[in-house]
């Protein structure tokens, strides 16, 4: 594949590289890329792991994501995210908590926390005011990945993801969106199914019946105050899944073949430990229920062929809740 293709499934029109200035004068020289639609507008962070520091919903006046909560900086290869900011939305790949790669002739290859996406940079190939595409290289596994980030409509971003494996062995990867959506008061979490069931992370060894833990109410009812939960939702029976609050909801749109589970993070002030917790909800649809590339059976992770590819997509709506919400 050329270096600029990603036209099977990305097309960027537009004007050339955009750049807003610097993020923070107390900062490293950070571009932002600001995409906008009559309804949203989008701050990317190429520099930042190629992040989005924050979504806004320009008729509700509110902003989507938890907003930055230390000063954007690069994060090196070898540093972990829980170091620098970790706001916004990111995308974990090929892991997401950290851990070794378990296959040869990579076994034993230390994974960073988030995975590698979020770390260094992403080159800019294109970008006009509504698109961004992106691209970079893995720098310990044999990977080359492009990203492109556009609004599908008005109200509705869009995630395209293309990754090819270089190198002359398999690649087990996972990928997962990873939004920290701002969560202040009430939600409710929507997802298609009549019998879906839940697993956490780190593993308790048991299949849970979803909404119920410990007499809580998952779907609409926080945990403790100063704790965490990571769960895995599988059985989902349509592609999709939403996060309703008082006045906006926030859509994801995704295909089951390549993203069939959802991750969901509580976090009720808890995290981070020991700087300025803050309240969130990360609905994070993944390709497998683990955080890790070793927890599962062989099969709960995708696998690229030696000179594979696969390319998936998701897409956000964000906008005001109707009568049917």
């Amino acid at each position: 594949m050329e270096d600029g293709g990603f036209a099977d499934v990305c097309t960027i029109t537009g004007e050339r590289l955009s750049e807003a200035g610097n993020i923070c004068a107390a900062t490293e020289v950070t571009k932002m890329i600001l995409l906008e639609s009559a309804e949203l507008t989008a701050e990317v962070l190429p520099e930042v792991g190629g992040k989005i520091g924050q979504i806004r919903w320009k008729a509700g006046g509110h902003d989507i994501l938890v907003p930055p909560q230390r000063p954007y900086r690069t994060i090196p290869a070898e540093a972990s995210w829980l170091d620098y900011d970790t706001s916004g939305m990111d995308d974990c790949f090929p892991n997401i908590a950290a851990g070794t790669y378990p296959l040869p002739p990579h076994a034993s290859l230390t994974l960073p926390d988030l995975g590698a996406w979020t770390h260094g940079s992403w080159e800019v190939l294109d970008s006009g005011p509504r698109a961004i595409r992106m691209r970079r290289r893995g720098d310990r596994l044999p990977w080359r990945a492009w990203k492109e980030i556009r609004f599908a409509g008005e109200d509705t971003l869009q995630f395209l993801y293309r990754v090819e494996n270089d190198g002359p062995s398999p690649l087990r990867y996972m990928w997962s969106a990873h939004p920290l959506l701002r969560v202040e008061g009430n939600y409710r979490l929507a997802v298609p199914g009549e019998r879906l069931t839940y697993c956490t992370f780190p593993p308790d060894g048991k299949t849970h019946l979803w909404p119920l833990r410990g007499g809580i109410d998952l779907s609409c009812e926080w945990i403790p105050r100063g704790t965490t939960l990571k769960i895995f939702l599988s059985g989902l029976e349509d592609g999709w899944c939403a996060l309703l609050l008082p006045e906006y909801k926030v859509r994801f749109r995704f295909s089951l073949d390549a993203t069939p589970v959802v991750g969901v993070w509580f976090n009720n002030d808890s995290f981070p430990a020991g700087h300025a917790p803050f309240r969130c909800i990360a609905v994070e649809p993944c390709t497998s229920p683990s955080d890790l590339l070793d927890d599962c059976e062989s099969a709960a992770y995708p696998v690229l062929a030696p000179g594979g590819s696969a390319t998936w997509k998701l897409e956000m709506q964000v906008g005001a809740r109707d009568q049917r919400d």
